[in-house]
């Protein structure tokens, strides 16, 4: 099967899957990676993300083929602390 086939055939389920294994380096099922596996798994979800992806998340591959680095601000923002609810003790 082609690169271009396999990311055609893939959904975003799937290509999930292959994140977090390239991204902790086990299967869902706790299987370890093997690095074949990884560099396969690393270039099908490239190639996948070139095509669909529409969340410009840090450091993934947006439509035009380029990877998305957002700037330290903005990621500072993201994860500003107006979102964090703080709890007193009493």
């Amino acid at each position: 099967m082609e690169w271009q086939q396999l990311a055609a055939s893939m959904d975003p389920e799937l290509a999930h899957k292959l994140q977090t294994a390239v991204e902790i380096g086990k299967w869902p099922d706790g299987t370890r990676v093997t690095e074949e596996q990884r560099e396969a798994a690393m270039q099908a979800l490239i190639l996948w993300q070139s095509n669909h992806n529409t969340d410009n998340q840090h450091l993934t591959v947006g439509r035009d083929g380029e990877i998305n680095h957002l700037s330290k601000d903005v990621l500072k923002h993201q994860f500003d602390d107006n979102q964090i609810t703080r709890l007193k003790p009493e």
